[in-house]
């Protein structure tokens, strides 16, 4: 594996689905899957950046370079000048928060000036895909899932995401944005399974109830169960 060089840390504090208990995090259960090495942080946000990994990935001032396993190379560029200037919305900065080195798989934290996002990159191809939050690994790493969700459209987007961990296309991605007058919030819960995702339910309006659901693999397909 690897070795990561830890060089900076994110700053940023944003609401989560509870109250929860983790600094800097989203949820009460928030991913340790694919920190990096001296990494000490717990939350979904307290990650911290690497300098390099293997060569595959470094920091050029502003620019966090990749070069990929098909020789290809990608700068992803923070837009310093417009963190620090009246078009605010337009800040994007990005920092390498983490790696899945049996997959060879990056994670980038996408910090905008509010809200965050997170990119999954595949540094043999360079191919990405959006997701909502760190992802947690299931058993069998087959499979990397993802889900925050946060009581109006603000902060990172509201979500659930289950991606292959190995890009093939017999296994499609799946994808699940929730809409701003959703009448829950979702959590991931612990105790992770290889083809169920199980998730806990807690209504915005009153008297507030608490449902467990998931989202369940049939059919080499995913399916969300809304609460009842």
């Amino acid at each position: 594996m690897a070795r990561f060089v830890i060089v900076t840390a994110a700053a940023l504090v944003v609401g989560t689905t509870s109250a929860a208990a983790t600094p800097y995090s989203f949820s009460d259960h928030p991913s340790q899957d694919g920190r990096c090495i001296g990494d000490n942080g717990v939350g979904d946000i307290d990650r911290s950046e690497s300098a390099q990994i293997g060569g595959t990935a470094q920091r050029i001032g502003p620019g966090l370079q990749l070069k990929f396993g098909n020789g290809y190379t990608k700068i992803y560029l923070n837009e310093d000048a417009k963190c620090q200037s009246d078009t605010v919305d337009d800040c994007v900065k990005y920092q390498l928060t983490g790696y899945f080195p049996e997959h060879n798989i990056i994670l980038i934290e996408v910090d905008y000036w509010e809200g965050v996002s997170w990119l999954l990159v595949w540094a043999n191809t360079g191919d990405s895909i959006a997701i909502v939050a760190p992802p947690h690994y299931s058993p069998d790493k087959r499979w990397l899932a993802s889900v925050t969700s946060a009581e109006g459209p603000s902060g990172p987007p509201n979500g659930m995401d289950i991606v292959p961990s190995r890009r093939a296309a017999s296994l499609k991605e799946w994808h699940y944005r929730i809409p701003d007058d959703e009448k829950w919030l979702y959590e991931l819960l612990a105790g992770r399974e290889n083809t169920r995702v199980k998730l806990l339910a807690s209504s915005l309006g009153a008297p507030q109830r608490n449902a467990t659901t998931s989202i369940e693999r049939r059919d080499n397909e995913w399916h969300f169960q809304e609460p009842l």
